[in-house]
């Protein structure tokens, strides 16, 4: 990893979740050449200028961690938006990164492109198998393209790209915006908020016995790091291998924060795919480990942090 400090890195997304930790744990290493252009500076759904940064800065190292992201609620409401632009993203990082030689692209594509009904764990060649969950196929067939495109690319250039495939993410700088967030920040910021204002119940989608397999960032950052020096193409599914139902999370939560209210479940909503958890065979085979940050100290961190830094939190 020492040999990597001196390379010029660019981290796409670097203003969001995943990119702040990614870059706090970058810069904590000790990588200094650091490329984390805001959308101004570098509009990824377009490809002027995608062209004109790879040009102007010639990155060695691309980690494309970007994507237009958000729960259930506003995949259904804007599918095309988040095909249109996830698949932009994919196709033109992916291109101008070889156009470019990059030595090595590392990218997150999405656990919600696996098909709905497949056994689990979900393994890497189950992927293909059949179509998502449609309450978000927008954004997950998109984000496919990462691994289409890794192999393309490496079979007719030798290109190096790696795909990751990250369980539900959580953890701190997460969005907690109500309309547009995952499941996690948007639990613990209602069940804080019914909390504080003593609240007798507390409303959540689904029924609760769909279940899920949560990874806490600064796992997802580590592995991401680690990916750098992976010659294989992948995909790789990154997460703990553990299944947790929604009913399980919610009161793991409420207990947590101290809330004592009852917990409504609405189930006219939806509740998604019904299973979601990884067989980590292949990451550990590659990588040597498994990402194994408890579900309880991941949320407990999140939910210290989320109190702490109300003031920059994105609600």
């Amino acid at each position: 990893m020492e040999n990597l400090k001196n390379k010029k890195i660019l981290v796409t997304g670097s203003s969001g979740f995943v990119g702040k930790n990614l870059i706090n744990k970058l810069t904590t290493l000790g990588f200094k050449n650091l490329l984390s252009p805001n959308s101004n500076e570098l509009d990824l759904t377009n490809e002027q200028s995608v062209k004109k940064y790879f040009e102007d800065n010639k990155p060695n190292i691309v980690l494309h961690i970007a994507g237009l992201v958000g729960g259930i609620s506003i995949n259904k409401l804007k599918p095309a938006d988040f095909f249109y632009k996830n698949g932009m993203m994919s196709m033109l990082v992916t291109h101008y990164s070889y156009l470019n030689n990059v030595e090595k692209l590392v990218s997150l594509a999405a656990g919600c492109g696996y098909p709905k009904n497949i056994p689990v764990p979900f393994s890497e060649d189950d992927f293909w198998n059949g179509l998502p969950d449609m309450n978000s196929y927008g954004y997950s067939l998109a984000k496919k393209n990462l691994v289409v495109g890794s192999w393309a690319y490496n079979e007719q250039y030798g290109f190096n790209h790696t795909v990751l495939i990250p369980a539900n993410l959580y953890g701190p700088y997460d969005n907690f915006n109500l309309d547009t967030s995952h499941v996690i920040p948007a639990l613990i910021r209602k069940f804080l908020d019914a909390k504080e204002n003593n609240l007798d119940e507390v409303v959540v989608w689904g029924t609760g016995v769909a279940t899920r397999e949560f990874l806490y960032v600064e796992d997802t950052v580590n592995a991401i790091i680690d990916a750098i020096e992976c010659n294989e193409t992948g995909p790789f599914n990154l997460g703990t291998g553990k299944e947790t139902s929604i009913k399980e999370l919610n009161e793991t939560i409420s207990k947590i924060v101290g809330y004592e209210g009852k917990i409504i479940w609405d189930t006219t909503k939806p509740d998604g795919q019904p299973k979601r958890f990884y067989n980590m065979d292949k990451f550990k085979n590659s990588f040597g480990y498994i990402p194994n940050t408890t579900l309880k100290d991941g949320l407990e961190k999140t939910i210290q942090w989320y109190i702490n830094n109300k003031n920059i939190v994105r609600l």
